[in-house]
C-alpha cells in the first residue's frame, strides 16, 4: 500500500524544528536538542480539546493516526498540546505550533499500521480518549484531525487509507 505524503519534501528546514507558543510569541527549537533534553524519540501532538481528555490518573492510552505511524515499540514519546494547527495542501506545509507547557512522557508498548476500520475490535478502544469509543467516533476524529494537515485529500480517501494504532504507557507529566 502506498503511504500518503504528510509533509512537503522541500521543507527540510521546517521539519528539523519544533515550534512553540510562549505568551504571544512563537519560538522554535532544534528537534534533536529538544528530543535529547527529554530523552524521547519524537512528539505526539494532540488538539487542545483532546489533550484535555487525558485524565491525571490515566496510566495507558491508545492513540490513533491515519494509515500509518512512525512510532516504534519500546521508544519514548512526548505528548504535546497543539496551540495552532498545522497545514498541508500537498505543496505548502506549515507546522503546528505546540504549547510549551504540559508535556506527557510516554513509552510505546505496541504499534499496528494499515488497519481497516471494519476489522477493528471493541477492545482497541479500551484505553482510547473518551471521545473515541467506537468506529464511527474514530472516523469523525480522524476526519477532524486531518482536515487541515491533509487538506488536499478528500474525506472518503482519508477513510479508505485505514488507521494506525499506538498503545502508550504514561510515565510522567511535566
Amino acid at each position: 500500500m502506498k503511504l500518503i505524503q504528510r509533509h512537503a519534501k522541500k521543507c527540510c528546514r521546517v521539519l528539523k524544528k519544533v515550534y512553540f507558543k510562549k505568551g504571544k510569541n512563537i519560538i522554535f527549537e532544534d528537534k534533536s536538542i529538544f528530543f535529547k533534553r527529554y530523552g524521547v524519540h519524537n512528539t505526539i501532538a494532540l488538539h487542545s480539546s483532546e489533550f484535555k481528555l487525558i485524565k491525571r490518573n490515566t496510566k495507558r492510552l491508545t492513540h490513533f493516526n491515519i494509515q500509518w505511524t512512525g512510532h516504534k515499540q519500546g521508544k519514548k514519546y512526548l505528548i504535546a498540546k497543539i496551540e495552532r494547527l498545522g497545514y498541508f495542501n500537498g505543496i505548502v506545509y506549515k507546522p503546528p505550533i505546540l504549547s510549551c507547557n504540559n508535556f506527557i512522557l510516554t513509552k510505546c508498548l505496541s504499534v499496528q499500521n494499515h488497519n481497516k476500520y471494519g476489522n477493528l475490535r471493541d477492545n482497541v478502544f479500551k484505553y482510547s480518549l473518551s471521545n473515541i469509543r467506537d468506529i464511527n467516533s474514530l472516523k469523525k476524529t480522524i476526519k477532524r484531525r486531518y482536515k487541515m494537515s491533509l487538506a488536499h485529500i478528500s474525506d472518503s480517501k482519508k477513510m479508505s487509507l485505514g488507521v494506525a494504532i499506538t498503545e502508550l504507557k504514561i510515565i510522567k507529566r511535566f
